[in-house]
């Protein structure tokens, strides 16, 4: 095992603001197939997004695996149809790392651990309409947010949803399951997983906490196995190191 890799038991958590669209010396860290999707982004917020979270993830990696980070290869397996939209994981070189990845608004979040399964997601405290998803909560927990003033139910309802987007992250069952049929603790409360009534049961015990996060965001981070110790890192501060040291190389 490489010496910078997260002892087992514990998690690196990387934070990154998101970069421009065009940044080239980061365009230069992905491989084809990357820059292809990059390149059919209409939006170039989706577009930024993207390059960073592919980027930096490389970045993060490479640093710990202690290899070039574009010449890591990855790979994905649904775990309900063995399809290749599955939850990402490195192909090249072998390795016990598993990660996960999110970004919202202005920031990317990358996690990182050994020997256990991870799961972790940011989002920003808005809405993408005009009404709050409330089918998204299990009955208690829409009765819960109900019992919260106005002015914090949105904040209340982004708290669940990241913890159970987090979970579902790392079971590698994503949107496959309805996040009504997982109920969380609530927004005010430590997060924890309560019932899980999906089919489809977890390989191990999920555990799940909250991560500090940019004002005007919440994240969370969940796992398989035991609890995890968690440290925060800066990956912008890899991303600039990168680009002072590529200079202007071509994407």
């Amino acid at each position: 095992m490489a010496t910078g890799l997260p002892a087992e038991g514990t998690c690196v958590v990387w934070w990154a603001p998101i970069s421009g669209s065009s940044d080239a010396e980061l365009l230069s860290l992905l491989d084809e197939g990357e820059r292809h999707r990059h390149a059919g982004f209409g939006d170039p917020a989706g577009r930024s997004a993207f390059l960073t979270a592919r980027s930096v993830t490389r970045l993060v990696l490479g640093h710990l695996l202690d290899v070039a980070p574009e010449t890591l290869r990855f790979r994905a397996t649904c775990r309900r149809c063995g399809g290749p939209h599955g939850k990402p994981v490195l192909w090249s070189p072998a390795t016990p790392a598993r990660f996960s990845v999110s970004h919202s608004g202005r920031w990317c979040v990358i996690a990182v651990a050994c020997g256990t399964d991870v799961g972790v997601d940011v989002e920003r405290i808005g809405l993408r309409r005009d009404t709050i998803p409330v089918r998204a909560l299990a009955a208690e927990e829409r009765t819960a947010l109900a019992s919260h003033d106005k002015a914090n139910r949105l904040a209340g309802f982004i708290r669940y949803w990241t913890r159970k987007e987090a979970l579902l992250k790392a079971t590698g069952d994503g949107l496959t399951v309805d996040p009504a049929a997982i109920v969380v603790t609530r927004p005010d409360q430590p997060a924890g997983l309560l019932h899980w009534a999906a089919e489809s049961a977890p390989p191990a015990t999920p555990h799940l906490a909250d991560l500090a996060a940019p004002p005007g965001y919440t994240a969370a981070l969940a796992n398989l196995g035991r609890p995890l110790t968690v440290s925060i890192r800066d990956g912008g501060l890899l991303a600039d190191r990168f680009r002072r040291s590529a200079g202007t190389a071509p994407p």
